[in-house]
C-alpha cells in the first residue's frame, strides 16, 4: 500500500537509515542490484513497500536489533487496514493525524479554545461538532472516532501526553455546566496519570507565547518531530527542521510562563466546582 500516512513514515524512515549508514541511493541500488529508481520510489513512498524489500535494504544497512524489528513491524502493519481505515471514508487529514498519535511517543498540545481532543469527553466532543456544523447523519461517528483516539493514553505502552490549556479555554461553558463538571472532572483525573502532563496557561499572564495559534508537536522513536496546526477545513504538518524549531522555541516559552502541575490543578478544581455549583 502506498501514497498513506504510514507508507510515507517508513520511506522517510528508510532514506534517514540510509544517510546514517553513509550510501546514497545510487550506491545502495548497486549493491542490491535494483535500479536507482526502484529505491526513488520506496523511499518517496510511491510504489508499495514490500516486508522483503525492506529486509534486503535493512540487510545492506547492517541494521540489527529493536530498530530493524520495529520498522520490519511498520512494513508488515502497512498492508494491514488501520482501525481507522476500516469501512470508513475519512478525510485525508484525519488519517494522517490519527496515524501520527498512533506513532509518537510524546505529544505535546497547545490548546487556546477548548480541552484537547485526546482529553474531551463524549458530551464535550458532540457540542463542538454540531456547534461547527458537522452533519448530523456523520455526528455519532465522529465523535466515536475521538474517543477511541484517546486509547492511545491507556495502552500498554502508553504516549506521554503534555497540555497547555488556556484558561479561557476552562471559562467557555460548552454544553452548559453539567458537562463542562464533567470535563473538567475528567481533565483532572487525567492529570493523575503518570504519562499525563496539564498546565493552564492563567488569564493573569495576560499574552503569552502561544496566543499566535493553536499547535501539536508529535515526537517519534526515531523519525523527526512533526508541527501539526489544524485549520476549519484543512491541517497541516510541518517537518523541516527550521520551522519545527519555532515552535519548540515557543514551547520554552510556554514552559516559563505556565502555571505548575499543581497549580494547574487548583485552576481546573476551581472551575469543576464552579460549574457543579451551578449544575445544582
Amino acid at each position: 500500500m502506498s501514497d498513506t500516512p504510514r507508507a510515507h513514515a517508513l520511506a522517510k524512515e528508510l532514506r534517514a537509515a540510509r544517510s546514517a549508514a553513509g550510501l546514497t541511493a545510487r550506491e545502495l541500488a548497486r549493491v542490491l542490484g535494483w535500479s536507482e529508481a526502484k529505491i526513488s520510489r520506496i523511499e518517496t513512498a510511491r510504489r508499495g513497500i514490500l516486508v522483503q524489500n525492506v529486509e534486503a535494504i535493512l540487510d545492506v544497512l547492517g541494521m540489527k536489533g529493536g530498530d530493524r524489528e520495529r520498522l520490519l513491524k511498520m512494513a508488515r502493519d502497512i498492508r494491514e487496514p488501520a482501525w481507522w481505515e476500516l469501512g470508513r471514508d475519512l478525510p485525508s487529514q484525519l488519517t494522517g493525524l490519527i496515524d501520527a498519535e498512533q506513532r509518537a511517543t510524546r505529544i505535546t498540545h497547545v490548546a487556546l479554545n477548548m480541552v484537547p481532543g485526546l482529553l474531551q469527553t463524549r458530551p464535550y466532543t458532540r457540542q463542538i461538532m454540531e456547534a461547527g456544523g458537522l452533519p448530523a447523519d456523520d455526528l455519532e461517528e465522529y465523535v466515536a472516532i475521538r474517543q477511541a483516539r484517546q486509547g492511545i493514553l491507556s495502552k500498554r505502552d502508553p504516549i506521554t501526553l503534555n497540555s497547555f490549556i488556556d484558561e479561557t479555554a476552562l471559562l467557555r461553558p460548552v454544553g452548559g455546566p453539567r458537562v463542562m463538571a464533567d470535563q473538567l472532572r475528567q481533565v483532572v483525573a487525567a492529570s493523575e496519570e503518570p504519562n499525563v502532563t496539564i498546565r493552564i496557561l492563567p488569564l493573569e499572564l495576560g499574552a503569552h507565547a502561544g496566543l499566535s495559534g493553536t499547535f501539536v508537536i508529535y515526537e517519534f522513536v526515531k523519525s523527526r518531530p512533526v508541527v501539526y496546526m489544524e485549520g476549519r477545513s484543512s491541517g497541516a504538518f510541518v517537518d523541516e527542521p527550521e520551522d519545527v524549531k519555532l515552535f519548540w522555541d515557543a514551547l520554552e516559552h510556554l514552559s516559563n510562563q505556565a502555571s505548575d502541575s499543581a497549580a494547574s490543578r487548583e485552576i481546573l478544581e476551581r472551575h469543576m466546582k464552579r460549574y457543579e455549583s451551578e449544575a445544582r
